[in-house]
Parts: C-alpha cells; structure tokens; sequence
C-alpha cells in the first residue's frame, strides 16, 4: 500500500508503460465480454495509476526545478496515450457492443459511461480534425502545469522583513509563525497573508500585502513579471474553444456540462442568479453595517481586518480567542472519533515515513478488517501549491485497499506550542477528509467508478461539503477541542458565540462564490477577454469596485490547474445536496443511526457506479431542495 515516493527514471517509466497499455488496449477491443475487454483495461490503469498519481503529488507537495522538468516531459506521453485509447474505434465499439451482454446494473452504467466519455474525447473524428484535438490536449496539459507553476513560484518571490513595532494588533500565536533571526517575515502563503489581512493594525501594511497578493503572477505583479499567467491563461480558453468546437458545440462551457448533472448553461446561470437576487439584499446590509462600524471609506484590504473586529463587538470573542483551544492532536483525534461515529471506522496513526516529516500515515478499518490507508499532509511550505485538495493514489480493486493523499496549507507548530488551528482550518479538514472518505469507503470494485472516479463532478463535493456541518455540532466540538495547555474542552459559551457567529456576513460570502461561478461559466460560453467577462458579472455580484492591480484569477489555480472549469458553480450545487443531506440525517439520528449509515451504503459506498441523483433520492426519498441552502447560510428567502 506504501507507494514508492522515491521514483527514479519517470519518463522511461512511463514510455514503456504507455507502449505496453497500448497493446493491452489493442487486445481488449477485440474481446466480447467485461472479463475480456474491461478486466484487463482496469489492472492496465491500476498500475499506470501508481506511476502517474505520485508523481503528480510529489510535483505538487514537494516542488523542484529537476523533478518539474522531467515530471513536464511525462505530461506529453500520458495525454497523449489517453487520446490513443479514447479515439481507438475498435474499442468504442467493443463498448457498445457489451450493451448487449449479460451484465449487472453497475457495469450496464459503467459501460454507458464510458460510451458517452469516447464520445465527448473525439472518438468520432476524423483525419485533421482528430489530429488537432490530440494536440490541443497535450497542449492543454502542458499550459495547466505551466499555470501553477507560476502561480506557486509568484507566491513564494515576495517576502518582507519587519520590526515587531510594524506589527501592531498581532498576538503571541501571530509572531511566532513569522519569527526569524532577523525579525519578522511574512509572506504570501495562506496562512501568513489571512494574518495580515485580519491583524495587522497598520492599514498601509495590509495594503501592500493585499496589491502584492492580488497581482501575483500578472503583468502588474509588484515584484517580476517573470512568472505572468495572462497569456497562458488566454491560450488555455481558447484552446478549450477550439476543443469544444471541433466536437460540435459552440463553447466550453456546454461540453463541461454533458458530463454533470445539471441539464444545461442556461440552468446553471438561473441557479446562480437565483441565489445572487436571494442574496444580494443581505449582503448589501452586512457591508452597510461593516461601513458604519469602521467609519472609513472602506477598501479590499480593510474587509477581514474590520470584520474581525465587528464580529469580536457583536459576538463578544475573536479568532484568536478559540485556537488555543484547538490544538493539533486534538482537532485529528475529534475528527476520528467523529468520523468513527458516523460510518463505524476506525483511524489510527501508523509510524511509517513517506515523503515528508510532517505528513502522517493513517490506516482506516472497519470490523471485516483494513479498509484503506491516508497520507495526510497539513501545514503549508514554501515547496507546496498553495490550496486543499484530495488525490487518490490506488482505488479499490483485487484485494487491493484504496489509498488518498489529502493536502492542507494550514499553521504549523510554533513557538514551542503544537498547531492551533482557526476555526475555518477545521473546516478545510473535515471538508478533505470528506473526499477521503468517498474515496476509501467504497464497495465498488471497477476503478472507473470506485469512489469519486464517474461521479459527476457536481455530485463530488457533496461528500466534502456534508462533513463540513459536523464541525459545528456541540457533540463534535467537545470531541475536537481541548486547550492546549489544560486541555479543557470548549466552553460553552465560547460554543454559543461560535454558533451566533456561524453565518456571519454569510451574504456576501455567498455573493462572492456566485461570482467566482458565473465568471467561469460565461467565460467558457464566450470568447471575450476573461477580465473584460469579470467586469460584467461584478455588475450583478459586487458590492464595492476592485482595484485596478488586482489580478486574481491569474492564480485561479481551480479553472486554469485544476478540474472545475465551467464546473466551478458545482460548489454550490453540491451545497444544496450537501444541506439537505445534513438537515435530513440530524432530524433522523443524527451521527451513529440508520440516516447516517443509508447516506455511507448509497453515496459514498456507491461512487460512481450508478446514476448519482437517482442514488441520493434512494438516500432521502425526494430531490434536494435550495431552501436548505440559504437555511445553512441563514439568508432569508
């Protein structure tokens, strides 16, 4: 289960690997059955997978310059030995003509799943047509490692080194994160940089920061301009055009759609519009109320700082005031015991080097035994891509247990203490592990649809966002908090406070995550300058004017490095399922009942394998409705 985090000679590994996929794939086009034609397609994948996941995480977690350059030669050789198996006729047909074949109802979906999925690669193409779509892929993936890339070697060019008197409003946690030989510094790393934003009395100091976060990576970037992302970023929207133009559609956006759940653009559009018209009104009050509380013409930089500090006035605690109590081994031992309690799983931490010092091994089981293993990697480094993410490494196949990576960029160990998380940290945790735990519980043994692999990509967050409305039950809380140096749990009404607090400015969150969708979905439905679509749509969703450096989807690593392009709106799609599953298995048990376990055998055990929504209806006897949603916001309908 240890995968082999030391790889040497990658590009011949790969080359030779590919060639004899290649042949496994010739073979299988000509079988008649799943044992002839799928079978040897999976253990084909089963191994690939192992060469190809780790040297994407290690390229992600653990970045070099020598390792990119041969990782970057790879990128070529995978792509193009995928659009080698997805256009191969012989094997489309062989595909099609399993329909016909005695098959259970999993595979009858696998099957026409992966039927749709050669459709939508080009498998009909002809001649120049199918050649240049082989080409826009390998382009494509060689300008996404590109993209992130420079957005990661952006982030780490800027540092500054202060004085303790430049640091006014920082507590001792604070400045020991940013403590050096020489003083103070900070940087752009996660962490460091929400810091700033929310600390830091000096307003001059925030804006610095805030223009040098905003314009990484751009052309305004106020360090070098080396690592400029506008021309990559224009390069892969219309690369992604041109994609979907040559398999018949008139825009991105409209092939992204084929493949998830929702029916169409214009649907995705009204759903967001939607919540920005159900929105907006509250939104508008909440930064009407931060207004008048700062007293000031309020800029970007001024959002999290003066927030902090209204929520501390009308809450009566600040962030600061909860993190002693949520110390590292705490926050994981709660979350196991969490987790225990709603599948029956167990967690333990095994003493097994991988890669990194700071990553823990841990192994899941149920009481048949091992159920799979996780690699979880928390605290952000100078090496790491900025972000959160999940990765799986090997799924469910042949006795063999599904093994993920799950990546934070949270606070370190400081000063002599252990790692207080904020609360918002916590979140990110439960929200990674929830992915984990789709990933390692299923029962599905096809690895096309073992875990998230065939679930529609606006049904994969679902399992995610669920795990995230546990962070703010009592019984949770008390299980993940202890203070650090007493070990008392939450207090109560530090507890009452939080909850009050849950959903403060939760509008003009909203608003902002509505903007993120709507940018992504018309810029994949037009051809217009991506900058000039974000312009349109802050018409709709802003509330205050941007500033003219700022550059931020320059380093938009989900549309431009990652997979949720014209996807990104699934986040609240998947929230909407997400709020009505929670509030259905809380009035029916809660945690340790049979809600809690029918959401595990139809959802999470189930991956892929079946139609998603018609899975989630078998969980909770009905569609998921959009008043859970603004119910979990507390926005008025």
């Amino acid at each position: 289960m240890q995968p082999n985090f030391k790889p040497k000679n990658i590009v011949k590994t790969i080359e030779i690997f590919t060639q004899n996929g290649l042949k496994i794939v010739n073979q299988a086009s000509k079988g008649n059955d799943w044992e002839s034609v799928i079978r040897p397609l999976d253990k084909m994948e089963f191994e690939l997978g192992h060469y190809t996941s780790v040297n994407s995480h290690l390229n992600a977690v653990m970045f070099n310059e020598e390792f990119n350059a041969e990782y970057e030669k790879t990128l070529p050789l995978i792509t193009n030995f995928y659009s080698e198996i997805s256009t191969n006729k012989a094997l489309y047909q062989a595909y099609k003509n399993l329909k016909n074949t005695d098959l259970n109802e999993q595979q009858k979906h696998i099957v026409q799943d992966a039927i749709e999925g050669f459709e939508l690669s080009g498998v009909g193409l002809k001649g120049e047509s199918s050649a240049r779509f082989k080409v826009i892929k390998e382009k494509l993936s060689l300008l996404s490692n590109q993209f992130s890339k420079n957005s990661l070697k952006a982030t780490n060019e800027w540092k500054k080194l202060l004085n303790k008197d430049d640091l006014e409003g920082y507590g001792d946690d604070q400045l020991e994160k940013i403590k050096t030989d020489g003083g103070f510094e900070i940087n752009l790393q996660m962490p460091i940089y929400m810091d700033v934003m929310t600390y830091a009395d000096d307003r001059s100091l925030r804006e610095e920061v805030y223009k040098a976060y905003v314009s990484r990576a751009s052309e305004v970037g106020i360090t070098s301009v080396e690592f400029d992302n506008k021309a990559i970023m224009d390069e892969i929207l219309a690369l992604r055009l041109e994609m979907a133009q040559i398999l018949g559609f008139d825009n991105y956006a409209q092939l992204s759609i084929e493949s998830k759940m929702v029916e169409s653009t214009e649907q995705v559009i009204d759903f967001l519009q939607d919540l920005v018209r159900v929105s907006r009104p509250q939104a508008q009050q909440e930064l009407k109320e931060l207004q008048a509380f700062a007293g000031i013409e309020l800029m970007p930089w001024d959002l999290s700082y003066y927030s902090e500090k209204l929520k501390e006035k009308k809450f009566g605690f600040k962030k600061s005031d909860l993190t002693p109590y949520f110390p590292e081994q705490k926050v994981l031992s709660g979350l196991f015991l969490t987790i225990e309690k709603l599948y029956n799983i167990n967690i333990k931490e095994v003493e097994e080097y991988s890669y990194h010092a700071d990553v823990r091994v841990l192994d899941i089981s149920n009481k048949e035994g091992l159920v799979g293993r996780i690699y979880l990697d928390m605290y952000a480094r100078k090496d790491k891509r900025g972000g959160a993410w999940m990765a799986d490494y090997q799924p469910l196949m042949e006795g063999n247990k599904p093994v993920a990576f799950v990546v934070c960029n949270l606070n370190s160990p400081a000063g002599g203490k252990p790692a207080l998380f904020e609360f918002d940290e916590i979140v990110t945790i439960f929200h990674e592990f929830g992915h984990a735990l789709h990933h390692i519980l299923t029962r599905v043994q096809y690895p096309s649809a073992a875990g998230i692999a065939g679930v529609p990509w606006d049904g994969v967050e679902l399992p995610s966002q669920y795990m995230e409305f546990f962070c703010y039950e009592h019984e949770v809380i008390e299980l993940i908090s202890g203070h650090w140096q007493s070990g008392e749990a939450l207090p109560n009404e530090l507890y009452e406070k939080l909850i009050n607090a849950k959903n403060f400015q939760s509008a003009m969150g909203m608003l902002r995550q509505c903007e993120f969708s709507l940018w992504d979905i018309h810029t994949h439905s037009s051809n217009k300058d991506t900058y000039q679509v974000l312009k349109l749509v802050r018409e709709q969703t802003a509330l205050m004017p941007s500033i003219k450096q700022s550059r931020f989807l320059n380093t938009f690593g989900h549309i431009f490095s990652g997979g949720y392009a014209a996807g990104y709106f699934s986040y609240k799609w998947a929230e909407v399922l997400a709020a009505d599953a929670y509030y259905y298995v809380r009035d029916n048990g809660g945690m340790d009942s049979k809600s809690s376990d029918s959401f595990m055998h139809n959802i999470l055990e189930i991956g892929g394998s079946l139609e998603f929504m018609q899975q989630y209806v078998k969980f909770r006897g009905k569609k998921p409705s959009i008043e859970a949603l603004l119910k979990s916001n507390g926005i008025d309908n």
